[in-house]
């Protein structure tokens, strides 16, 4: 049956010993589960894969023997024996293969956390089988292909400098187990990954099995016809560092989006039945993204998100975008599509209405800022607004309305001029006072009326200077009494 899970912060052995924990008991043992793969998985999925073809997957992709020797699984390792075939006396029809295909590979790819284009080569192994034929072959590498190692493949099986190095390193040690077979009859019985020598005449030859095929006949007689490859090879034949599960673009549900980085990513959980389901952290697609700017729009946790995968590998998900589903709308559809919103969590929203041409900017607090789309802006604050600038001016070209429904207070720091072009009226239904520190200066080129219903009232603390160019008349409808300490002039 075919599964999907993810495997977090765990090492292959536990893997794989998960896996086989599934099966039957009788079907492995722990101590055949020794992976030479030490490192442990951030993340690692198994994507629509039967269990034995992820455990051949991991094999594949991490250069681990994997195969069954009749009895019990085995992972990781191989089973050494002490069986030696003698050409010509226990073995029969001994063969010697070379395969003379290019080792070299170059690989290319990307590593987001450290922004960097990351690229390992390599023209053959350098941990290759010591076998005198897989030597003589590894040595002549350079005689069979160009040496031209800059133009790689892309790989997205790699996200660092270290993972794409062990790559090239264990591609180039299968090649190299690819280099030499060895074939034959064999009157001993041999099982598959099964460690044995051959002599043939002085030289002798330690080997792996990778094939075999068992004959038994009548009367009890017994032989196998068998294929193998240098037991000292630094990585299996069949290793294919290129190999992943293919993933299709699907919706998930956001688990986390507190990135401990601050890279915008979220962790979301897939729709895949039981077992865990969870990611690792996934970058987010944004309209736009760099160094201190950009388009900054994280997902809340629940929403539903869709998750697309870097060149179809289910290991590298990434979050292309939400969506709205039956349960979750957004509550501003129209019929003419006419309504496009920002609207965040806590209800602060920016509304574009393109049937009324209008933007209107609002807070949970009742604060709006609405331009009409007729000219017109209509600003509120249920509490106060605040502007604080270096210069400001403000251009009226018609009228100016203030309305102030308690107090005004107008502090200048230097000077204050204000020019009036026709009437000012000025009407005050309590006291008006002045208070100036230094000198207070009108000029009227008209004339300059007061009235008083009570009385009006000059003091000085030195000289009352009244003076007219003209005449000086002062009306009485009754007594003007002159009042000095000192004796006074009227001229």
């Amino acid at each position: 049956m075919k599964k999907s899970r993810t495997y977090q912060q765990r090492g292959m052995n536990d893997i794989v010993l998960d896996i086989l924990a599934e099966g039957p008991g009788e079907f492995y043992e722990r101590d055949a589960i020794k992976s030479t793969y030490l490192q442990e998985f951030k993340y690692m999925a198994q994507y629509n894969e039967t269990n034995f073809d992820f455990l051949k997957r991991l094999a594949r992709r991490y250069g681990q023997w994997f195969y069954f020797d009749g009895m019990r699984m085995q992972f990781g390792q191989t089973k050494t024996s002490k069986i030696k075939l003698i050409n010509g006396s226990s073995l029969h029809g001994f063969k010697i293969q070379t395969n003379m295909a290019s080792h070299k590979i170059s690989l290319g790819g990307y590593d987001y956390n450290g922004a960097a284009n990351i690229r390992n080569s390599s023209a053959r192994t350098s941990s290759g089988s010591k076998d005198s034929f897989s030597a003589v072959v590894g040595h002549n590498q350079g005689t069979v292909t160009q040496n031209d190692l800059n133009n790689g493949a892309y790989t997205t099986n790699a996200q660092s400098s270290e993972e794409i190095e062990e790559m090239v390193k264990l591609q180039t040690a299968g090649s190299d187990a690819n280099s030499v077979y060895y074939s034959g009859t064999s009157y001993f019985p041999l099982g598959l990954g099964q460690v044995f020598s051959i002599v043939n005449q002085t030289v002798e030859h330690e080997l792996i099995v990778t094939e075999v095929s068992h004959i038994s006949q009548v009367h009890g007689n017994y032989s196998c016809n068998f294929k193998a490859i240098p037991a000292d090879v630094a990585a299996p034949h069949f290793t294919d560092v290129n190999v992943f599960a293919k993933a299709e673009t699907q919706p998930a549900k956001v688990k986390d989006n507190n990135d401990p980085e601050g890279l915008g990513r979220v962790k979301v959980q897939f729709n895949w039945a039981g077992g865990n389901n969870s990611s690792e952290w996934l970058r987010m697609i944004q309209p736009h993204s760099g160094s201190g700017k950009g388009f900054y729009f994280i997902p809340e946790i629940g929403e539903e998100v869709l998750v697309g995968f870097e060149g179809s590998n289910a290991q590298n998900p990434y979050v292309l975008g939400t969506h709205y589903n039956g349960i979750e709308s957004s509550g501003y559809s129209s019929g003419g599509n006419d309504q496009k919103v920002i609207h965040t969590r806590s209800g602060t929203k920016m509304v574009f209405n393109d049937a009324e041409g209008s933007i209107l900017i609002e807070d949970p607090s009742g604060n709006t800022y609405q331009m009409d789309g007729k000219g017109n802006i209509n600003v509120n604050a249920p509490n106060r607004i605040s502007f604080n600038c270096t210069d400001m001016d403000i251009n009226v070209s018609n009228n100016l309305s203030t309305s102030v429904g308690v107090n005004k207070t107008e502090t200048v720091g230097v000077d204050a001029i204000e020019t009036i072009g026709g009437i000012k009226t000025e009407v005050v239904t309590g006291n008006k006072n002045s208070t100036i520190a230094g000198n207070f200066i009108e000029r009227v080129e008209g004339n300059l009326e007061s009235h008083t219903v009570k009385e009006l009232i000059f003091n000085g603390d030195k000289d009352v200077v009244i003076s007219s160019v003209e005449e000086f008349t002062k009306h009485s409808q009754k007594q003007i009494i002159h009042n000095s300490s000192e004796p006074s002039n009227f001229y």
